[in-house]
């Protein structure tokens, strides 16, 4: 008979083993990627500087450990490579030219994920935080450079949040408290959505700087007013509010602070009127998916009773706080949005 390939053998210790070996250096992508940001490494490129030689003299870097990092670059399909030239690749050329307008690394550049997870064994020993990412010193250093990188990620979610209220379309003139609004994405989007709608974006104020920036490059000012204070002290009122949106909040506050809240907003909100939460949601026996499983430990690590909460969590505060009809609806984000009516 004619030659015949044999079948490979298969050697699943060896597979097992190749599982952990990958986990190890699992670190390994965030380091690079967050070493190339700093050195500007893809705004050089995008300027011209195309060799190892021309971007390590161009990002006054040592030209040896500079092919290395631009060969890694590649390796994880951030840079193409051809007859010893590099490349950008689409994603690489919007998101992480620092000078382009859709620039997604100013988090990225931060070592404070890094230093947060660092302790992770001491931290579960002791269910001592690294810091208290939620509170208002911490808060007002930490957030203004997080939330450029969030506004980029949560601009298409955000619009489709806008469309799932009917903004613009079914409905006019929305009046929306957006709490802890970060960037003021999800409030912004509203607004861009329908011009007769009116925001109030709260945050703490050294945030709120942010927002201001934000709300005026979208040319949304005229519909923004701005609140200032701690979610857990602050005013919003009586029967204010059409929408209360909660993006990305949750999960810092912790369970009791979050059904305090809740019972607040659904004062605050009018006869009909809804509570939006976006956030990391687990499946029921918190098994995946994997991101929000994992979020959980970052809210260990960076706040005092942070975690992410499953939808069944999520419908029992709604049903003590008074709110009727959860729905969660998938937005094309890493978990669905879940809305809360008041009655």
């Amino acid at each position: 008979m004619a030659n015949q390939t044999k079948p490979k053998k298969a050697f699943p210790q060896d597979a097992m083993l190749s599982r952990l070996l990958h986990l190890q250096f699992s670190f390994a992508p965030a380091k690079i990627l967050s070493s190339a940001l700093r050195l500007k490494l893809f705004s050089h490129i995008a300027a011209g500087h195309h060799t190892a030689k021309a971007i390590a003299r161009a990002a006054h870097t040592d030209e040896r450990g500079t092919r290395m990092e631009l060969d890694a670059l590649v390796a994880l399909d951030l840079l193409s490579k051809r007859d010893g030239t590099y490349r950008l690749t689409p994603l690489a050329s919007r998101y992480l030219v620092r000078e382009s307008p859709d620039y997604f690394g100013s988090m990225l550049e931060q070592d404070a994920l890094w230093n947060a997870w660092t302790p992770l064994a001491s931290v579960l020993r002791t269910g001592r935080p690294y810091h208290r990412v939620e509170q208002r010193k911490k808060a007002e250093s930490f957030f203004p450079a997080l939330v450029r990188s969030l506004h980029i990620m949560n601009r298409g979610p955000a619009h489709r949040v806008a469309e799932l209220l009917g903004a613009g379309k079914t409905r006019h003139g929305l009046r929306v408290l957006d709490v802890a609004c970060g960037s003021g994405v999800w409030g912004i989007a509203v607004a861009e959505a329908d011009s007769t709608a009116r925001v109030v974006a709260h945050d703490f104020p050294g945030v709120l700087a942010t927002t201001r920036q934000y709300v005026r490059r979208h040319g949304v000012t005229k519909q923004f007013e701005f609140l200032p204070g701690d979610l857990r002290a602050v005013d919003f009122g009586q029967r204010n509010f059409d929408v209360a949106l909660l993006g990305n909040i949750v999960h810092s506050e912790g369970e009791r602070s979050s059904r305090e809240l809740l019972k607040r907003l659904h004062q605050a909100l009018k006869p009909g009127g809804c509570v939006v939460i976006i956030d990391m949601i687990p499946n029921d026996q918190r098994t995946g998916p994997a991101f929000p499983i994992f979020f959980a430990l970052n809210m260990l690590v960076n706040t005092t009773q942070g975690d992410t909460y499953t939808l069944s969590e999520y419908k029992q505060w709604f049903a003590a706080a008074g709110f009727r009809q959860v729905r969660s609806v998938e937005i094309g984000s890493h978990s669905p949005v879940i809305i809360a009516m008041r009655n």
